[in-house]
């Protein structure tokens, strides 16, 4: 327990966005476009509360690895319910550009002197 209180609250802050992000993507793509009203509606709310939790993460953390973090963990997650939910699949180029997407993050995670 003591470890998950040192670690930095923009982390915890920027899961919940990718969270609403996904899951707002995951929704306005069951929403079949404007046919389900409801689902869209949906993720309206979960896009909006993905923005708010970004908001308050950069009171943590630049605003560059924010970015970085919500839109690569986001991109892989993404895709990767669309293909075992709704049945969409990945070709090897997307396979290929997911595994950059990873080593990037991989990358920035380990390496970079950027203050998170």
């Amino acid at each position: 327990m003591e470890m998950l209180a040192r670690i930095n609250p923009g982390y915890y802050l920027i899961a919940g966005a990718i969270i609403c992000d996904v899951l707002s993507t995951f929704m306005s793509a069951k929403g079949n476009g404007l046919e389900d009203i409801k689902a869209q509606a949906i993720a309206a709310v979960l896009y909006a509360g993905s923005f708010v939790f970004c908001m308050f993460a950069l009171k943590y953390m630049q605003a560059g690895i924010l970015y970085v973090l919500w839109s690569g963990v986001g991109t892989v997650t993404t895709a990767l319910l669309a293909q075992k939910f709704l049945g969409q699949t990945i070709d090897v180029a997307g396979w290929i550009g997911m595994g950059f997407i990873v080593a990037g993050l991989t990358v920035i995670a380990q390496f970079s002197s950027i203050d998170a």
